[in-house]
């Protein structure tokens, strides 16, 4: 069994194709098993706020937001033996990880502000909530640090 990472939305197929890599990339080096499927949508600033204000109560526009299906922690693996495990397979055998919606002109905007190009941009953020997939988050200080750290590590390791 192999990772299946599903990618739609209005944006290029490069774009596309590098978030996949990215995504795949995250799993291999985390250590997480490779039979998960995550999907990412590319969307709208109008999509982005929606569904930040619906899931979050933020009524704002968001450069990503994650949505996880498991209930992993921090800095572990998933076990695809579990309950939880069984519950989350789909169809092609594999076990639906989560989703991620990623705003594709605010990472536009983000990239031009930071002065690198969109590429960096999209693996930032396909990085940032691969994590948020695998349980890390950034609410406290404490959380914020771990999550940084594998954010760099990452971002340094993985090549596309």
């Amino acid at each position: 069994m192999k990772s299946v990472i599903e990618v739609f939305g209005h944006t290029s197929v490069k774009i596309k194709t590098l978030a996949k890599e990215v995504a795949m990339q995250t799993i291999k080096y985390m250590k997480q098993p490779d039979i998960l499927e995550v999907v990412i949508f590319f969307v709208s600033e109008n999509k982005i706020q929606r569904l930040n204000k619906d899931y979050r109560g933020i009524d704002k526009i968001t450069d990503v937001l994650s949505f996880p299906s498991t209930t992993l922690k921090a800095g572990d693996v998933f076990d695809i033996d579990s309950n939880e495990a069984n519950m989350l397979l789909v169809e092609n055998g594999n076990i639906h990880f989560g989703d991620m919606a990623i705003c594709i002109k605010r990472a536009r905007e983000q990239a031009k502000e930071f002065g690198v190009t969109i590429e960096s941009e999209i693996k930032k953020l396909v990085i940032h909530s691969m994590l948020h997939l695998m349980g890390y988050d950034h609410i406290s200080d404490e959380d914020y640090s771990i999550m940084n750290v594998e954010e760099c590590e990452l971002s340094r390791i993985i090549k596309v």
